[in-house]
């Protein structure tokens, strides 16, 4: 966990964002789909992600997300996680283009962040030039898009692994949907290739907030709706 501030990487790319409690709100990722329907050319697909604070003494009330694909960046927000709804948005990938295309996103929890005091709970706001320690692990999860389909991958904001003697065993799980309670390091957080709080377990259940879970989702088809 830094002990210094950290700088806010200058985004090379910004896609409009606008972000609500509960709401969907679309991102322009180079492709992603919703509901299924008739004619799947027709249908574009959705990944909604959900930044669900975890409660805990030093519970998060900020959050900065990255989106990336490819190395590019699509997408840089910080957001309010304020109040008692988990915040949300939409990553949309437009019909005709590969679902199978992975993209990376990234999150980082803080217990504040300048500039929040003007936005309500759930609401993006400018991110300050320095970022303060992170609380917690920084989560990452590279996933592809399911098919025509609108699939929900949680990150509980702030989850601590590793640290209890019931999850601190060597990590055994697979490199893909990973994650059971023993993947993670004799000391707190998870092992390389695993990641605190977000994803899927090895049997295919959603990430619990103390639970090291592979940084790979092999498919998002996986994922609850």
């Amino acid at each position: 966990m830094p002990d210094a501030a950290r700088e806010t990487p200058r985004p090379r790319r910004r896609a409009a964002l606008a972000l609500a409690v509960g709401s969907l709100v679309s991102i322009g990722a180079g492709g992603l789909v919703a509901a299924c329907g008739s004619d799947v050319s027709e249908d574009p697909s959705y990944l909604l992600v959900e930044l669900a604070p975890v409660e805990t003494p030093a519970k998060p009330g900020a959050a900065r997300v990255v989106v990336t694909k490819g190395g590019a960046e699509i997408a840089a927000l910080c957001v309010s996680l304020a109040g008692d709804s988990p915040a949300s948005f939409v990553l949309k990938r437009d019909a005709g283009k590969p679902a199978a295309d992975r993209v990376n996103i990234e999150v980082l929890s803080f217990a504040t962040l300048k500039g929040q005091e003007n936005a309500g709970p759930g609401k993006e706001f400018a991110c300050p030039t320095a970022l303060p320690p992170v609380l917690g692990d920084v989560q990452t999860i590279d996933i592809d898009f399911c098919e025509a389909a609108t699939r929900k991958l949680v990150f509980h904001v702030g989850s601590v692994c590793g640290c209890n003697d019931a999850d601190a065993g060597p990590g055994d799980a697979g490199p893909t949907d990973a994650g059971d309670v023993d993947a993670g390091p004799s000391s707190c957080g998870c092992s390389p290739g695993f990641s605190c709080g977000a994803g899927l377990t090895t049997t295919g259940q959603a990430c619990g907030p103390s639970t090291c879970c592979g940084t790979t989702v092999s498919s998002a088809c996986a994922l609850g709706s």
